[in-house]
């Protein structure tokens, strides 16, 4: 996070943000999303990255909601992730993350991505790990989406700080389980019990479940082995450049 102990840090933080911003960035990279039926490759999630000895994706972020930069960034990077999803093969969907607080923020980011998703199937994944502090207001921009045909996913089930609120309040399309329970599910009983209940929760109100860190062959056998319909980590694939991506 952010240190708060003088002006000129957060002066510092802000323009190397800034800078990221106004250089069109960050540059995106995309995950494969599989089906666990058979491994064909249904989808990407795109994924943000920074230059290199700044932090992780994750304290960038951080830093730039304390900054005041937080919407700003969060657009950014999901235009730069609709820019270059140009090159993804033709019927594959597209995930992008989006905190709601940016939803509110910039409203006509709503319009873009409503018209992105007239020409290709677009999830927008709501972090879990962010309050929702106006949730009237966001559940009337996920209803916008939703009625330009865009489907709403809740990220990081299972490790962040709404847990079952967001699902519940949100009535997800799409519902990612967190790495932290996938890893090492079959040797956890706790873990298994509860990837299956957020499972036949996906299954009870019309949603589907992606499995994220899936990153062994125990991992992947687990969570085919319950049922899971879509499945996400490095044993399925890296996160990658665009151009390693060819069109059909």
């Amino acid at each position: 996070m952010l240190p708060t102990r003088d002006a000129s840090h957060r002066r510092h933080v802000s323009r190397r943000i800034r800078a990221v911003i106004d250089s069109g960035g960050p540059t995106i990279v995309f995950q494969p999303i599989v089906r666990a039926v058979d491994g064909a490759i249904e989808g990407y999630e795109a994924l943000s990255r920074f230059p290199e000895g700044g932090g992780t994706t994750e304290s960038w972020f951080a830093d730039a909601v304390c900054c005041g930069l937080g919407a700003a960034l969060d657009t950014s990077a999901v235009m730069n992730a609709l820019k270059e999803s140009a090159q993804l093969p033709h019927g594959s969907f597209l995930a992008v993350n989006l905190c709601a607080a940016t939803l509110l923020a910039d409203f006509s980011l709503v319009g873009h991505l409503v018209e992105f998703g007239q020409k290709r199937h677009l999830i927008v994944e709501i972090t879990e790990h962010a309050t929702i502090d106006d949730e009237v207001g966001v559940l009337a921009v996920l209803a916008e989406l939703r009625r330009g045909g865009v489907d709403i996913a809740v990220d990081d089930v299972g490790s962040g700080y709404a847990g079952l609120r967001h699902l519940v309040l949100l009535e997800p399309d799409v519902i990612k389980l967190d790495a932290f329970v996938v890893h090492g599910m079959r040797e956890n009983r706790i873990k298994m019990v509860v990837a299956e209940l957020i499972l036949e929760f996906a299954r009870k109100t019309g949603a589907r479940c992606v499995f994220e860190g899936i990153e062994t062959d125990e991992d992947l056998d687990a969570a085919t082995s319950i049922g899971a319909d879509l499945l996400q980590g490095y044993r399925l694939g890296r996160p990658a450049a665009m151009h390693q991506f060819t069109r059909d």
